[in-house]
């Protein structure tokens, strides 16, 4: 008989138990435990409705539950389907195992495992830190391991919230805690144990079981686990048929993301934070009414060959964005609908004027003040080159009050503006407003600033827009409310302009009667309530605006295309307009809860200190008993404004005196008489003119184009409002125009003809009846 050493002995039992305490207390992979819940980002709205989930960097979407209070009822539910003996087992189960074997060698298939919670989690968490392992008998025994040193290191209630994390629950949802809020909408510590047996039958086969395609499988194994838990006493007869009968209701199946580009934004914007749930200022109810309408204007949109539409709408009280769309069809492919438009820089065209006007109204301009819509020309940057503004349709208005000429949008005032108080005043306003596109000099831009000719963000536009609704008060706007229920800060604003200039802007872009002489009166831009609106249209027809605000919100709409394809027959008011008088309708019901119809408060409030004055229509003086037209305008109370020297009452009627800047537009109006140059008759009545001195007879000479001058040709306008006014001066007869030899045609000594603008160096010729001629040199280009 063979002794046995008892050295022998001791040096196998110390290697036993050995290698024991090292599957017991060994180490735990590298990294294992790192982002145990590997949690997902739920973006929701301003009312906690869910906007978009974005999945974990493992594609699901998950969350934590809290493992010092876990719900009995799930607690217990997910013990019965997937492991009883969880709480007396070291985490890994003999008896289990040899169940498992038994009943799979009966059924000569595998249809019952033996792993317990724990190493279902040591495999959840295997596979998270390799998503390419393999598996098989050697990562059964891998995971075996781990759980043995996991049950070392954490309580099983901590085990057992980290199966409650991890475990998947079809759907790409990962973690009890999300799926109780996508299937029920509520948290787990609210469900019933008949909702939480349901929830702890998906684990076992998410896609089977799925309760969004049919969820009567689900239901099956939930009435199993119903009657385990029974059988083992965890719960008594009475409250297992209570919760057989109980009615599950689902929660529906969660709709495609709202406001894809918003969403995205905010991603970006809050991903170094890392946050679980991000509460957004964004109205989801007021974002679908948006979609919404641009749909209802899809043929509409087609007719002008427009793709793409960006809408935002802005809170001005608390500067939070209420609705952002960026295309109008994120999943528009073809016509990049992933792009996000409201951020994408565009020319505004006249949106951006009304910011001229209040630089203007900062440096002592009012409302009142006349400005000359005449043919003019403003030297540029360039050293002999002139910049030649004209109208939107071509015509002239002659003197115009600032409020006339900003409300009907017209091009020569604002330029004429521009060139009075300088481009770099009007570029410092800008960029002060927020517009983080205007980086280059203002020489480079010239006076075509003020019609939009700088690329500039509909976000942006609005932002400004609403500075003015706050009485001049700038404002930071905000996507985010919350980060994981932390508010976030609130950047206060600062004073832009003053009350007076803003409340000037306003009332004039409010004013429906002082705009109805250029877009008529009931179109897009009026409403039952006080609006102040301003459309615009880029250079070559590319895009088209509508801005405007209430004291509540401030609206922008953007049209065009992405790939600047030109649109058809399109301007803010027939393209951008339509959209925006439907959006702002839609927000300040949403905002107020009603319409306001019938409120004309003003949007602003109006300052102290102003007084209501009536004033010559034409010269924006004190109006005297021979004016013909009057108007009544809010100026400051401390402002003196001098008595109308235009207008005198004669014997014969009334006469007006025009300023010099006016007698050629007046004379090309049929206002003027040959034998009175600077007076004309305004009563209709045909009596004679009042003879006025002769003046001495004067050289003939071309008024205009000047020599050596320089055109560029405006893509803002049709090509047929692309002409050069040819003026003479000191004619005694009608002269006839020559354009490189070629006669273009005739006009009287006080009227101009139009020639169209072709490239390229020309000689312009004028010449009398009594055979007197003169030239000039121009450049169009």
């Amino acid at each position: 008989m063979m002794r046995v050493r008892p050295r022998r002995v001791a040096v196998v039992l110390a290697l036993i138990v050995a290698g024991a305490a090292w599957l017991r207390v060994g180490p735990l992979p590298p990294g294992l435990l790192e982002d145990r819940a590997a949690p997902s980002t739920l973006v929701v709205d301003r009312h906690g409705e869910v906007l978009f989930e974005a999945r974990s960097a493992l594609g699901v979407r998950g969350g934590r539950i809290d493992r010092t209070t876990l719900p009995a009822p799930l607690a217990m539910a997910t013990m019965a389907a997937e492991d009883a003996r969880f709480r007396s087992h070291v985490g890994v189960d003999p008896i289990a195992i040899v169940r498992a074997a038994w009943r799979n060698l009966r059924a000569r298939r595998i249809v019952e495992g033996g792993s317990t919670i724990t190493q279902q989690v040591a495999k959840l968490l295997l596979i998270r830190a390799s998503p390419s392992r393999t598996r098989g008998w050697l990562a059964k025994v891998h995971e075996a391991v781990v759980a043995l040193r996991l049950e070392h290191r954490f309580t099983k209630d901590e085990i057992l919230a980290m199966y409650l994390d991890l475990a998947p629950y079809g759907n790409q949802i990962a973690g009890a805690e999300r799926a109780s809020d996508v299937y029920f909408g509520r948290a787990p510590a609210t469900l019933t144990i008949a909702e939480a047996a349901f929830l702890a039958a998906l684990p076992q086969q998410p896609t089977r079981f799925n309760p969004w395609r049919d969820a009567s499988a689900a239901i099956a194994r939930q009435r199993r686990i119903l009657a385990d838990l029974e059988t083992r006493g965890w719960i008594d007869g009475a409250t297992r048929a209570a919760a057989v009968r109980e009615r599950l209701v689902l929660a529906a199946r969660p709709a495609g993301a709202v406001a894809p580009h918003f969403v995205q934004r905010v991603l970006q914007d809050t991903a170094a934070a890392h946050p679980s749930t991000i509460e957004t200022t964004i109205d989801a109810t007021l974002e679908r009414t948006v979609s919404g309408i641009i749909s209802a204007h899809h043929r509409d949109l087609d007719d002008h060959y427009a793709h793409n539409v960006a809408v935002a709408v802005l809170d001005n009280h608390t500067g939070e964005w209420l609705a952002w769309e960026g295309s109008g069809n994120y999943f528009d492919r073809d016509h990049g609908g992933a792009i996000d438009g409201v951020l994408a820089p565009r020319q505004p065209g006249s949106a951006l004027k009304p910011f001229t006007y209040a630089a203007a109204f900062e440096r002592g301009y009012t409302p009142a003040s006349v400005l000359a819509d005449v043919p003019s020309h403003f030297p540029t940057a360039e050293l002999g080159i002139l910049y030649s503004p004209r109208n939107y349709d071509g015509l002239y208005r002659g003197p115009l009050p600032a409020r006339v000429a900003l409300a009907g949008s017209e091009n020569v005032p604002a330029v004429a503006l521009a060139a009075d108080i300088g481009v770099p005043a009007i570029l410092r306003l800008l960029r002060r407003a927020g517009f983080t596109s205007l980086t280059d000099n203002s020489a480079q831009y010239g006076l075509g600033l003020t019609l939009g000719n700088a690329e500039v963000p509909l976000g942006e536009l609005v932002a400004a827009y609403a500075m003015l609704a706050r009485g001049g008060e700038s404002v930071a706007p905000r996507s985010v409310r919350a980060l994981d229920g932390a508010p976030q800060a609130v950047t206060a604003g600062e004073r832009l302009i003053s009350p007076q200039t803003a409340f000037w802007i306003t009332d004039i872009l409010a004013d429906n009667d002082a705009r109805a002489y250029i877009f008529g009166r009931g179109g897009s831009l009026e409403f039952p309530f006080a609006v102040a609106a301003k459309t615009g249209t880029s250079q070559a027809y590319h895009d088209n605006w509508a801005v405007g605000y209430t004291a509540d919100v401030t609206v922008g709409v953007w049209v065009g295309n992405f790939d600047r394809t030109p649109l058809r027959d399109s301007t803010g008011v027939t393209g951008a307009g339509p959209i925006f008088h439907d959006v702002m309708i839609a927000a300040i019901e949403r905002v107020r809860g009603s319409l306001p119809i019938g409120d004309d408060s003003p949007i602003v409030p109006m300052p102290a200190g102003m007084r209501r004055v009536t004033l010559c229509g034409a010269s924006g003086l004190a109006a005297g008993d021979a004016c013909p037209t009057r108007i009544d305008e809010w100026l400051p109370a401390t402002s003196t404004v001098g008595r109308c020297t235009w207008h005198h009452a004669s014997d014969e009627g009334v006469i007006t005196v025009w300023p010099s800047e006016y007698r050629a537009w007046a004379a090309s109006a049929g206002l003027l008489r040959a034998e009175t140059p600077a007076v004309s008759r305004v009563d209709g009545s045909g009596a004679r003119p009042i003879a006025s001195p002769q003046a001495a007879p004067v050289a003939l000479t071309i008024a205009n184009p000047l020599q050596g001058a320089t055109y560029l040709i405006d893509p803002t306008l049709r090509r047929e409002f692309q002409t050069l006014p040819l003026r003479v001066r000191g004619a005694t007869s009608d002269v006839e125009w020559f354009v490189d030899g070629a006669s273009v045609g005739r006009s009287t000594a006080d009227h101009a003809i139009d020639w169209p603008l072709l490239t390229g160096t020309h000689r312009v010729t004028v010449r009398d009846d009594a055979g007197r001629s003169t030239v000039v040199n121009i450049t169009v280009r």
